[in-house]
């Protein structure tokens, strides 16, 4: 598995966040929100400023996240239910279905395929800023998984 750090910036215009790889300073993705818009829109580009690579897009209410290619193209959705006892998600990619379950107190999820392997899992940090750590599985785009875990902060731990 390979594991990323991804860091919320704490001072910056519109949700900001940074990855890195595990054990190494240097930035490999920046995902940056629009601001003033009523639904949740994040651009992920290479290094600090580099090409955009995806596109987050979540609805009002932010039950359902779309990650897009810059093009437009739909690569994966994430569902969250509307009202749930318990916090989880659904991830589709292509015809692929993973469910993720978080822990009771939902710092931690953990995403299985269908035949129970685990493909990803998301930890959230107890700290000042929104920290987390996302080790994922080789057979899946990481990319789209740094992007679920911003999507999970998004609808659990932003309040917009």
């Amino acid at each position: 598995m390979k594991t990323y750090i991804i860091t919320q910036k704490i001072i910056s215009i519109g949700a900001t966040y940074q990855v890195k790889s595990a054990g190494s300073e240097d930035i490999i993705n920046t995902i940056k929100g629009k601001i003033l818009t009523f639904t949740p829109r994040l651009e992920m580009r290479r290094d600090k400023e580099g090409d955009m690579t995806k596109v987050l897009r979540g609805n009002l209410f932010k039950t359902k996240f779309i990650i897009e290619d810059p093009q437009g193209n739909e690569e994966a959705t994430i569902q969250f239910p509307f009202i749930a006892l318990f916090k989880k998600f659904t991830l589709t990619i292509g015809s692929q279905v993973f469910n993720a379950k978080g822990s009771l107190a939902a710092w931690n999820f953990t995403c299985s395929n269908d035949s129970g392997k685990n493909m990803f899992t998301i930890s959230k940090e107890f700290a000042f800023r929104d920290k987390f750590t996302v080790n994922v599985d080789e057979s899946i785009d990481s990319d789209i998984v740094i992007l679920v875990a911003v999507a999970v902060d998004q609808k659990f731990f932003t309040q917009q």
